[in-house]
């Protein structure tokens, strides 16, 4: 047989090897049966690849999910790869006005859900909706006549759509193919350490990074253990009682858990890393951390377009920022991986000289597809076979990187993007505001902390007003955690707000 692929012919393939080994443990499963081996997940995503099957879907269409990390999410998502299906997972955080975009752009002819996200599902027309949170799902797979095989597709077909938020418009799907999955997989391995006797812990959602870490437990035959949410102090206590090897997370779950320890908490044995991605680190944090979990921090950067692995700062590199108070290391984003190249360019794309900062070009295998639907911004961001990521950095002699800016006005606040446009546009429209500007200030836990930088309309100055207001129109995490009031904003001579100055001032005061 040929080395497995997609991720349903990895956990086929597992199946065949270790039959009898726990595959997955939902660990908030409500149904009586938490733990699944290999053999019985395989024989669950068989069904559930039969079922949409069923309905009349043929390799290429699109299944979205709308799901808490769960067996309900695994089984589907392997059912739809097995079925040569395209998924489309949703982030379990937005509103109505996100979802109907993300369910009419991507074609999604299915969707499984559960109760919780009803009222923010739009009908539009094609769309099944499926609860998992009932008999429907499993009455459907029961009735349905189970794959044989995962169907076999070109390695570079689309294999999922992953919404990232854009920099213009509305969120942009990234296609990933099986070659790009597998890609990350082989890499997390390599890069991680990953071996034998993984015991994998998702408390981040599976539809973002931490979903990137199924694949690769999956081919090592490793156990997930799945959490519906992130919870600090239980997470501690799951690391101490399930023999945890590996989690992935984002800095702001990490200055949690630190807050969480309880008087003498040491960092079990069994624990072999703890990787984080997805936004920047407090250098505080870095080394209060790295202290606490023993020098097993591993961190890398990289983006949806291109998944998890550019760099990594792996755990010889915060063992050394630990010993070193002044080590650049701390504020660096790793050493740039063997397989990957990065270039940094100013505007006119010529290569600028080490410790230079420009925009960050990278040609890295699991690179996308491109973006579903949109040849001209693929066309744009792929220009010259290299992903245009964004964002501004350097790297030095040693081969680090470190980014300083982003080109695009984009906040990233406890692993999610904010597109501080949107959020401006909802302030703006707000009858005591006549001017704003969104920004990210550091903070501690969330990384950076979306904030409001407003011009009155009038005399009457209330910041908590604001927020409420925003509360009503924007995802949480979109919504401003502060409120500063100005008598003007920075503009340059065309007119564009000089966000820079915002932040080395708000950034300061902070």
């Amino acid at each position: 047989m040929p080395s497995p692929l997609t991720a349903a012919e990895t956990l086929w393939d597992a199946a065949e090897r270790h039959p009898g080994r726990p595959c997955l443990s939902d660990l908030d499963d409500t149904t009586g049966a938490p733990t699944l081996t290999y053999a019985q997940v395989t024989e669950r995503a068989a069904a559930m690849g039969g079922a949409f099957r069923g309905l009349g879907l043929r390799p290429g269409d699109r299944v979205a999910l709308l799901l808490p990390n769960s067996h309900a999410y695994v089984e589907c998502y392997l059912g739809a790869v097995a079925a040569g299906l395209v998924v489309v997972p949703l982030n379990v955080r937005l509103l109505a006005p996100d979802y109907r975009h993300m369910l009419a752009d991507s074609g999604s002819r299915v969707l499984v859900t559960t109760a919780e996200f009803l009222e923010r599902i739009p009908e539009l027309p094609g769309l099944t909706v499926i609860r998992a949170d009932t008999s429907e799902l499993r009455e459907l797979a029961d009735r349905a006549e189970p794959l044989d095989r995962p169907v076999a597709r070109d390695p570079l077909s689309p294999a999922s759509l992953m919404y990232t938020s854009g920099t213009t418009g509305a969120p942009k799907a990234v296609v990933l193919s099986d070659r790009s999955w597998r890609s990350v997989a082989d890499t997390a391995v390599k890069v991680l350490g990953m071996g034998e006797g993984e015991v994998t812990l998702h408390v981040a959602p599976l539809t973002h990074g931490a979903g990137f870490l199924l694949l690769p437990t999956l081919l090592l035959g490793g156990h997930n253990l799945l959490c519906a949410s992130f919870d600090a102090t239980r997470t501690l206590r799951l690391l101490d009682t399930h023999g945890v090897t590996g989690m992935f997370v984002v800095p702001s779950m990490i200055r949690m858990m630190l807050d969480a320890r309880p008087g003498g908490w040491q960092v079990p044995d069994t624990l072999r890393r703890l990787y984080y991605a997805g936004s920047p680190i407090d250098p505080a944090t870095l080394r209060e951390a790295t202290e606490a979990f023993d020098g097993r921090l591993i961190q890398s950067f990289a983006q949806m377009e291109s998944p998890m692995f550019f760099t990594v700062l792996d755990q010889e590199d915060h063992l050394r920022a630990l010993r070193d108070p002044g080590s650049p290391l701390v504020s660096s984003a790793g050493r740039v991986l063997p397989g990957v190249r990065i270039r940094v360019v100013d505007d006119e794309g010529a290569e600028l000289p080490a410790g230079d900062p420009g925009e960050i070009l990278v040609s890295a295998p699991q690179t996308m597809n491109g973006y579903w639907g949109r040849p001209e911004d693929t066309a744009r961001t792929l220009a010259g076979g290299w992903l245009h990521t964004g964002d501004i950095g350097h790297l030095d002699a040693d081969g680090y990187l470190r980014l300083v800016d982003r080109k695009k006005d984009m906040i990233v606040t406890g692993g999610s993007n904010v597109y501080a446009r949107e959020v401006e546009e909802v302030l703006t429209a707000l009858p005591g505001v006549k001017d704003a500007a969104v920004i990210g200030v550091p903070h501690r836990i969330w990384g950076e902390a979306v904030t409001a930088v407003l011009v009155p309309a009038g005399s009457e100055t209330d910041g908590e007003a604001v927020i409420k207001a925003c509360r009503a129109k924007l995802a949480g995490y979109r919504v401003p955690k502060q409120v500063v009031w100005v008598d003007e904003l920075p503009r340059n001579a065309y007119g564009k707000v000089l966000k820079r100055q915002l932040r080395e001032r708000f950034s300061a005061a902070a």
